[in-house]
């Protein structure tokens, strides 16, 4: 039973949001550094099988896309707007007709959660959003790099 690494398909998640624009960049991973506003983090939360087919297992695996903006800003309202109007977007591509590519089935639209919070780095106070995705790998799909 062969289980599926995820390089690939975070690498075109970080290149299909930095595409969609409205970011200032698109990092791998939980960033220790270099933070700013408009900056998207996709940060791998969970994995599990929950059945297999044939010779593989059918995964599920979810990640957290962390939107950052500076609180700071004024009119301060206005990074709460940003912060949800890209919520908005990325539910409206990614639970509609969007293909995150790689070795992605589907995502679980009914698993997609999001939650605010703030984050204080070297001295500026952050607004973030945690939009939560879980989706399905394809254990039929091969990856060419």
């Amino acid at each position: 039973m062969s289980a599926t690494t995820n390089k690939a398909t975070w690498q075109n998640m970080q290149a299909k949001l930095q595409a969609m624009g409205g970011v200032t960049k698109v990092v791998i991973g939980d960033p220790h550094m270099g933070i700013q506003s408009g900056m998207v983090a996709i940060i791998p939360e969970t994995g599990s099988v929950d059945e297999t087919v044939l010779n593989a297992p059918r995964e599920l695996h979810t990640v957290t896309l962390r939107r950052i903006e500076n609180s700071n800003r004024e009119p301060f309202d206005d990074g709460e707007f940003r912060l949800d109007a890209w919520r908005a977007e990325i539910m409206e591509d990614l639970i509609g007709d969007f293909d995150l590519g790689g070795t992605v089935a589907y995502l679980l639209p009914a698993s997609t959660t999001w939650q605010y919070g703030y984050i204080i780095y070297e001295n500026t106070f952050y607004r973030f959003l945690d939009l939560s995705l879980t989706y399905r790998i394809d254990p039929a799909a091969t990856l060419i790099q």
